[in-house]
């Protein structure tokens, strides 16, 4: 294993790295250290600027699944793929060989070893379902209290626009008081996550950093 761990990030539709970067870059900094390099990687061609629904996922799912096996030709140690809702993210494991991480199974492992149900926070949209799917496929039905959703679109918290961790906090609130969660997949910037973090009296996960952690994790245990 060479010294420096190399981690592909992805963001997986177009203009990504121009919505998301500085908001992912904040975030990669809150974890980084000299062993790892994180690169971040968008999908320029793809004609979704977000993926907020099934129908999204399905449209990014083959080029997502294309820029991790270029990350792997490039000599990438594992990739970390974003979006909750993993579009690309099984065909990738299939056909790399070296890891692949997805963001929500990251954040739920994270999640159940810190509790026993757990519940996720995000925008509302078309992503209920697929998280309860996941769930499913990855065993985590049993801990999976619910799925939260504010009435803002993904791209709002890309924005970082004012308000947005206060709606978090309510609808994490409610999961906690009536669904029985005991940690809280959080969504968006680093700003609400820590404002999350600050205001639940359960441990909140950034999927994000938890994609890339995991990733690391692998790589160090020789997993891979």
């Amino acid at each position: 294993m060479r010294t420096k761990i190399r981690i592909c990030a992805t963001i997986p539709h177009a203009q990504g790295l121009e919505h998301w970067g500085p908001v992912h870059e904040e975030m990669i900094a809150e974890i980084a250290h000299e062993g790892v390099e994180v690169t971040m990687v968008d999908l320029p061609d793809v004609s979704v600027t977000s993926v907020s629904s099934q129908h999204d996922a399905d449209i990014v799912a083959a080029a997502h699944t294309q820029a991790a096996l270029r990350a792997e030709a490039e000599g990438f140690d594992a990739v970390a793929m974003g979006c909750l809702m993993e579009p690309g993210v099984a065909a990738a494991r299939e056909m790399l060989s070296i890891p692949v991480v997805g963001e929500a199974q990251a954040a739920m492992h994270m999640a159940t070893l810190v509790a026993r149900k757990f519940s996720f926070v995000g925008p509302n949209g078309g992503e209920c379902a697929p998280k309860f799917d996941l769930a499913r496929r990855y065993g985590f039905s049993d801990h999976l209290a619910s799925v939260r959703g504010v009435e803002a679109a993904s791209l709002s918290f890309a924005a970082e626009e004012e308000g947005l961790a206060e709606l978090m906090i309510r609808k994490a609130e409610l999961a906690i008081e009536e669904d029985g969660a005991r940690a809280v997949i959080g969504y968006g910037s680093l700003s609400v996550i820590r404002a999350m973090r600050k205001a639940l009296p359960v441990p909140v996960i950034n999927p994000v950093t938890a994609g890339i952690l995991v990733a690391e994790m692998i790589i160090r245990a020789r997993l891979s």
